[in-house]
């Protein structure tokens, strides 16, 4: 069903065809999921007329601490380089000093973009992310009390 005119919804400009633009160039919109435990924050940002960044953000998990579990820590450890080099080569993983590995994705999109495709794009993501979850969580890593919409923005 088409709309007349294009409208806005939040920080989202919907066209006649129900696709959604980022509204303005200095505000980058996003949401939050929570996928295996783990929260997981997506933020879209238009790079020109056509072209934008999904950016994909989520804690791992955490670490325990050498003082609370050594031999976990080292295992977690020794699992997580081999799981690095296996990682698709556009993930990126950083380490947050509280031991939490915290994986970082972009993925180029067209825009505009229906919310079907923006989902689907999430819904990839998130089912390739899943052996790396369910494996860190074999190996110990635990998995971190979340405060859904109070985390940490991408940056």
């Amino acid at each position: 069903m088409p709309f007349k005119e294009p409208f806005m919804l939040g920080p989202f400009s919907v066209d006649a065809e129900g696709r959604l633009s980022v509204a303005r160039s200095d505000v980058s919109p996003g949401f939050s999921v929570k996928w295996r435990g783990r929260v997981v924050h997506a933020r879209l940002a238009q790079n020109s007329a056509q072209d934008g960044h999904l950016y994909v953000q989520s804690s791992l998990g955490r670490i325990p601490s050498t003082a609370s579990d050594p031999e976990t820590r080292a295992k977690c450890f020794t699992m997580l380089r081999n799981l690095l080099a296996a990682l698709p080569e556009t993930w990126r993983v950083r380490f947050l000093p509280d031991h939490q590995p915290q994986l970082e994705v972009e993925t180029m999109v067209s825009l505009p973009i229906t919310v079907t495709n923006l989902v689907t794009e999430l819904a990839s993501f998130l089912l390739v992310l899943s052996p790396y979850l369910e494996r860190l969580d074999e190996m110990g890593v635990t998995v971190v009390a979340s405060n859904h919409g109070t985390g940490r923005p991408l940056s």
